[in-house]
């Protein structure tokens, strides 16, 4: 179990990419993003906290 090394950060943060592959993830992460900003949107327009 020692032979793993601990990552350093920031020089490894490139290898996230390895496991999370963006030609699988990009497209339903920016859809999760979407969907979570209308409903940021909706609440905050609900309450009464938008433009006039």
């Amino acid at each position: 179990m020692s032979d793993v090394a601990k990552p350093r950060n920031p020089e490894d943060d490139w290898k996230i990419w390895l496991v999370v592959n963006p030609a699988t993830w990009l497209m339903p992460i920016f859809y999760a993003l979407l969907l979570l900003a209308i409903a940021v949107h909706a609440v905050v327009f609900a309450v009464g906290l938008g433009w006039q």
